[in-house]
């Protein structure tokens, strides 16, 4: 990786840490659990990735330079798999396996759909 590309991961990282700060904020607002909000931010991630990975990749709609800015960068700092652990060792250790095995299943399985989603809609395009 160049140091251009190492500065545009590191950008758009910050600019992906700063868009999950607002939304874990709005979703504060809104009343909903830290789990719930990460849940959308990581579905609403693996929408994007798969959206922007075929409209690099496929239809060249946006210019392969821009895929560690957008995809490693901006994706990687908005969704967080670390978040994810965190909150389901905080489920299991409040005891509340049904919650934690739920909220995992369902945020791998549509996660995978979200994905798959974005490469449908990236290819209407």
């Amino acid at each position: 990786m160049s140091g251009l590309e190492l500065i545009l991961v590191a950008i758009g990282g910050a600019l992906g840490a700063l868009a999950r700060s607002v939304a874990d904020q709005a979703a504060a607002r809104a009343g909903w659990n830290a789990e719930s909000g990460t849940f959308v931010i990581n579905l609403t991630g693996s929408l994007l990735a798969g959206l922007l990975i075929t409209l690099i990749v496929e239809r060249t709609f946006v210019p392969a330079e821009m895929r560690p800015f957008l995809i490693t960068g901006v994706l990687g700092g908005f969704t967080t798999f670390s978040a994810l652990s965190l909150q389901l060792a905080r489920l299991i250790a409040a005891g509340d396996a049904f919650h934690a095995v739920a909220y995992a299943a369902g945020s791998v399985v549509l996660g995978v759909v979200g994905a798959l989603l974005g490469v449908a809609l990236g290819r209407l395009v």
